[in-house]
């Protein structure tokens, strides 16, 4: 029993001169320690932005402490970055240039901060220039750059942007400098349309960049969309189909525009060929000897017209015929379906014809022949085509217009 009174006794006294050491070195014991790189944090930015104003550059954004006081306090300050420095901007109310702002330093929350001295800061005071904080629009502008391949146009002029204007915003004295955000498109080896973004550089009247690391704007990238398209020359062609006594041999025909010049999309050009169909002529619908007929030139879809000629003037001259009016009265009935029976109610057809000369003044009215096709005949009165059909050896002429005749088709007996 004596022996653990003893050592009771004994344990008491080490824990009361360890907590004596503890309270002599670490809680009563003045220490000093200096720290640095301490973060500056600005307060009432927001009562400065109502006045229109800004900060556009600062003198430090950290500062060096140096305190003195208890070393329990001072220990439980880790690092700089336990302390903050706050600076008050709320009382500056007009544009300037090395404007001083006293800062207080705040200790962490279990830091009683009375019980520290602070013995000296560097630096003293932070300084701040302020400007007018200024927003304004301005235009996006194109520079094309490269060389562009001859066989392809690029239609620069109708270029789209998606934001053909930006906003910018920042001090006074940079967004004044500014006249114009730029993007640079380089067209070498671009044979296809464009359609993307780009970022774009803020320039002053002279196109040079300005330094805008504290303008805000609108958006960060512009979007582009520019077509690009083949370029080729096509050949104009007329499909002539020749009757009513004109041939080959005896028909100029002359074309005012032999090729045009169009742009389009590879996949459509390539289907397109080197050459355009404008229009079909039959000649046994023309009369007269000499004439001018005009065609649209109707491109399709996805082909631009890059010539500027949107119609085609074709000449015709048939020479050495003679037009002549003969009166005929046979006609033949072909082509019948089978359980139908077909009678041609006109009596008689008035018909030009026309051809060489002496055939034509050798021609006989009963030697020519009306044919009438009756194939997909239904039951009933109708008018159908015929075919004027001449006698061996007037193989050259031929019949102008197409002609018919009414005739009556009724259910076979």
């Amino acid at each position: 029993m004596r022996r653990n009174k003893l050592y009771s006794v004994a344990l008491s006294l080490a824990v009361a001169f360890g907590l004596w050491l503890y309270v002599v070195n670490t809680v009563s014991q003045q220490d000093d320690r200096t720290y640095y790189n301490v973060p500056v944090v600005m307060e009432g930015e927001s009562i400065l932005n109502e006045d229109n104003l800004m900060i556009t550059s600062r003198s430090t954004s950290t500062v060096s402490v140096h305190l003195s006081g208890p070393r329990g306090e001072l220990n439980k300050i880790t690092n700089s970055n336990s302390l903050t420095v706050k600076a008050d901007l709320s009382k500056i109310t007009e544009p300037g240039d090395d404007i001083a702002l006293a800062y207080t330093v705040v200790y962490p929350s279990n830091v009683n901060g009375s019980s520290l001295t602070e013995e000296s800061r560097n630096p003293q005071a932070i300084y701040v220039d302020v400007d007018y904080r200024r927003t304004k629009e301005i235009p996006v502008q194109v520079s094309w750059t490269g060389n562009r391949s001859e066989d392809y146009i690029y239609d620069t002029e109708n270029a789209v942007l998606d934001n053909p204007t930006i906003t910018v915003a920042g001090p006074a004295a940079v967004v004044d400098q500014i006249d114009h955000a730029q993007i640079e498109v380089d067209l070498s080896e671009q044979v296809k349309s464009i359609s993307q973004s780009y970022r774009y550089t803020l320039c002053d009247a002279a196109g040079e960049p300005v330094d805008a690391q504290q303008i805000v704007t609108s958006v960060e990238e512009v979007r582009l969309d520019m077509q690009i398209q083949r370029i080729k020359e096509l050949d104009l062609v007329v499909d002539v189909v020749y009757g009513g006594g004109a041939t080959a041999s005896n028909t100029e025909i002359t074309l005012s525009q032999e090729t045009l010049r169009v742009s389009g999309g590879e996949a459509v050009l390539s289907e397109l060929g080197d050459s355009f169909t404008v229009c079909t002529i039959n000649l046994a619908d023309v009369e007269r000897s000499s004439t001018e007929l005009t065609f649209p030139i109707n491109l399709p879809e996805g082909v631009t017209n890059q010539t500027g000629v949107s119609e085609l003037t074709v000449k015709i001259r048939i020479s050495d015929v003679m037009t002549k009016e003969v009166t005929i009265e046979n006609f033949r009935v072909v082509n019948v379906p089978e359980g139908l029976s077909a009678e041609i109610i006109t009596a008689s057809l008035t018909v030009k014809v026309r051809g060489p000369a002496d055939e034509i003044t050798r021609l006989e009215e009963e030697d020519i022949v009306a044919e009438a096709d009756f194939t997909n005949a239904e039951v009933g009165t109708a008018t159908y085509r015929v075919v004027v059909i001449f006698p061996e050896g007037f193989e050259d002429v031929g019949a102008l217009k197409t002609n018919s005749v009414t005739a009556m088709v009724q259910a076979g007996e």
